[in-house]
């Protein structure tokens, strides 16, 4: 069904076809700014009509006969109304001075309608496909594009609020922990960062074991009757400095280990964790002058010669592995290290760093996940990391909440069907 809010949309957008008051075509110079305020749909609007140019509001309806319903005739607001704007002229508009407000016609293509309603009515994940993809993967990827900027500030402004810590280490830390959650376990990593400050562990950063012993002891991994000698030295440790920094470990039982592959089980993972924050100097300084090399080298550093061998205590790996793998390295690089980098250039005013940042994003491969493959079945294949980021701000933001009539992509399949009719 067709509503005021479309009729904004293709007003704004200029998806109509024609504009005429008795025939005559009133030629639009400028739709004007949505007024989200009391008063008329549209102000600083310029219009020419009668040979005249015309700047002032317009006031959209389905029906002329509104403009009585709904009362304007008695509202002086409504007085600075150049053009009534309608689908059917059933009654004279006259504002509260007793002026009548010339009406105008509004002519919109039936296909334009049809994308209208159809967009209102599908259950699909993205509500626009098939049909979008008729504009070719190349200007939808494109046009996702100008959402990077703004998934990486969104990004910030979400870490800012969780971090204990405005200072770039601690967003590091934040996310670098979040990150190796192997997905299903994000969240409790994330929660386990928010119960031991970092700056705790920058304290210890000489010692891997005692940063080691905090992490996991704080994550709830370490038993009271330890299950080999490793354990019972890392229990001995964490026992030390929980006193000393009074820490509450997060409640036992919180992870999740459905499906999880043994060498991303939480204890080996936060084994690396206190190995890459054991050189936590080298890798700040690499990321403050984005070092691809050096901050690769350091997130790729193995962990202690036990979690070489365990996935958990007293349980070995079918073969020794080391640190992280390219597909992990390449999502925290892709989630932790270039939005750290981002942040630091806001800090320090260098907008060349935080370009190079978002310029690594190009370099990466594509990411693949249940969202992307979504673009994927729709013929729209990711060509970089650059691209999955945006369309993954682009599905968050306006394809899953249904905010299709806010989507840069869709007004601009409107301008192709109006274009190829």
């Amino acid at each position: 069904m067709l509503t005021e809010r479309h009729l904004h949309y293709i007003w704004s957008n200029r998806l109509f076809d024609r504009l005429t008051i008795a025939d005559q075509s009133v030629e639009v110079v400028d739709t004007g700014r949505l007024n989200s305020h009391d008063g008329p749909d549209f102000e600083m609007c310029r219009l020419r009509m009668g040979g005249m140019e015309w700047i002032g509001s317009v006031e959209i309806h389905k029906r002329s006969s509104e403009w009585r319903e709904h009362r304007h005739h008695l509202d002086p607001l409504y007085n600075t109304v150049v053009l009534h704007v309608v689908l059917e002229d059933n009654s004279p508009s006259l504002d509260a001075g007793g002026r009548r407000v010339p009406t105008a016609l509004l002519s919109i293509s039936p296909r334009i309608l049809s994308h209208l309603e159809r967009l209102e009515l599908s259950n699909q994940s993205l509500r626009c496909m098939p049909e979008v993809s008729a504009l070719g993967a190349v200007e939808i990827l494109d046009l996702a594009l100008e959402f990077l900027p703004m998934r990486m500030e969104q990004k910030l402004q979400s870490l800012r609020k969780r971090s204990d810590s405005d200072h770039y280490n601690s967003i590091f830390y934040l996310t670098l922990m979040r990150y190796l959650g192997a997905h299903q376990n994000n969240a409790v990593m994330e929660q386990v960062a928010a119960s031991l400050p970092y700056a705790y562990l920058k304290k210890h950063a000489s010692d891997p074991k005692a940063i080691e012993a905090m992490l996991i002891g704080q994550a709830g991994l370490l038993s009271e009757a330890p299950r080999d000698a490793y354990e019972a030295q890392l229990l001995e440790e964490y026992r030390f400095y929980r006193q000393k920094f009074d820490l509450t470990p997060i409640d036992k039982g919180a992870f999740r280990y459905l499906r999880l592959r043994p060498v991303s089980y939480p204890p080996r993972m936060l084994g690396i964790v206190a190995m890459i924050l054991h050189d936590e100097a080298r890798l700040m300084e690499a990321l403050t002058r984005l070092d691809p090399v050096e901050i690769n080298r350091c997130l790729s550093v193995p962990p202690d010669a036990y979690w070489q061998s365990h996935f958990d205590f007293g349980r070995e790996l079918p073969s020794p592995t080391g640190g992280l793998g390219r597909q992990t390295l390449r999502s925290l690089i892709i989630n932790a290290v270039i939005p750290t980098v981002y942040y630091y250039a806001g800090q320090t005013a260098d907008r060349r760093l935080a370009q190079s940042a978002i310029d690594w994003l190009y370099l990466l491969p594509a990411e693949r996940n249940q969202y992307l493959r979504l673009f994927e079945q729709n013929g729209i294949t990711p060509r970089h990391a650059a691209d999955t980021q945006a369309l993954l701000q682009l599905y968050h933001n306006y394809c899953r909440p249904m905010h299709c009539l806010r989507c840069p992509i869709s007004a601009r399949y409107f301008q192709y069907l109006r274009q190829s009719d």
